[in-house]
């Protein structure tokens, strides 16, 4: 069985020990949440920042700006 410590007062416990035996501190996977949440933030901000890049990328450049003339 793996073993962690714990979170208050360094004891060695099972990794799914809800609590320590030793001070009765309240283990929690608190940091594997932190980090999944980080995982899908950075995941979705390289999705938008990708779309931005191929929408400005497809976009073609007009120097005059939006008020070319077209005359016959």
């Amino acid at each position: 069985m793996a073993k962690t410590q714990c979170s208050n007062c360094g004891a060695s416990l099972p990794t799914e020990t809800p609590k320590c035996p030793e001070c009765g501190s309240l283990q929690s996977s608190r940091p594997k949440i932190i980090i999944g949440a980080a995982g899908v933030l950075i995941a979705a901000l390289a999705i938008v920042l990708g779309a931005i890049y191929v929408i400005a990328k497809d976009e073609p450049a007009n120097p005059a700006g939006s008020t070319t003339e077209i005359r016959p």
